[in-house]
């Protein structure tokens, strides 16, 4: 079923029929080096991560669900929403594609190989 619905998407898009979406850009340079350059496309159920530069060679990424609140102050965060829903490194240069993912997910994307929490910042260990 997932590749019936990609190949739809992709024969919509050869003839130039728009399914809208979003992108999302991580783009992070330090004294004119690449840090890492990600650019991730949204439409539909259709998700595309396109690590186009990354400093260890890798981009990271952790996907979260979309619909979780931000815990209160204090508060310990809603255990099904602290840990992603799915994790993958991609090499410099590569794309990923996942269809049929979930809607309104949060994605963060690092350098580095270290879990990330719900709001991209380094997990403890």
């Amino acid at each position: 079923m997932r590749n019936l619905m990609a190949l739809l998407y992709y024969l919509c898009a050869l003839f130039g029929c728009s399914v809208g979406g979003t992108t999302i850009e991580h783009h992070n340079v330090i004294d004119g080096v690449d840090i890492l350059d990600s650019r991730v496309r949204i439409t539909e159920r259709i998700a595309r991560f396109d690590c186009k530069a990354s400093r260890s060679g890798q981009c990271h990424y952790s996907l979260f669900r979309g619909d979780c609140p931000a815990p209160a102050a204090g508060a310990a965060p809603d255990p099904h929403c602290a840990q992603p829903t799915e994790r993958f490194a991609l090499a410099a240069g590569t794309t990923r594609e996942i269809v049929g993912i979930a809607e309104g997910f949060k994605v963060c994307a690092s350098d580095e190989t270290a879990a990330m929490g719900a709001d991209c910042k380094p997990r403890p260990n």
